[in-house]
């Protein structure tokens, strides 16, 4: 069957270099972005008795929490990703084995699911 703009095709060399890349990337960020925010809470615990008090430190806390495991949900996801790179099964949809699209995966690079399956998936939810 031959894919029309509507139907995704495989990935070509370049748009998988370029996504490894771009998967790459977002992961040393969130890396990085782990070890500052350990290294203000570090800081932060230190300067309480100085400049904050306890409730406010609770809070700041409370909410980098939260941003840390939402970071943790998506470098979970970058990893499953680059791990698909590896068993050559990156860019395929994990439930109907369809290519996932070039454009899709530009904007979330560790899509698990064609555009398509998520709408489906969601309306499923609801």
């Amino acid at each position: 069957m031959k894919a029309t703009d509507s139907e995704p095709t495989a990935l070509t060399a370049s748009q998988r270099k370029e996504l490894r890349g771009v998967l790459t990337a977002k992961r040393d960020a969130i890396r990085g972005k782990a070890r500052a925010a350990d290294a203000r809470l570090s800081e932060g615990r230190e300067a309480q008795a100085e400049d904050m008090d306890a409730a406010t430190q609770a809070t700041e806390e409370a909410e980098q929490m939260g941003i840390a495991d939402q970071d943790r949900s998506t470098l979970a996801l970058i990893d499953r990703a680059l791990a698909k790179f590896e068993a050559g099964t990156y860019g395929i949809c994990e439930e109907s084995e369809e290519p996932i699209g070039y454009a899709r995966l530009r904007a979330v690079p560790w899509a698990r699911r064609t555009a398509q399956e998520e709408e489906l998936r969601e309306r499923r939810r609801r």
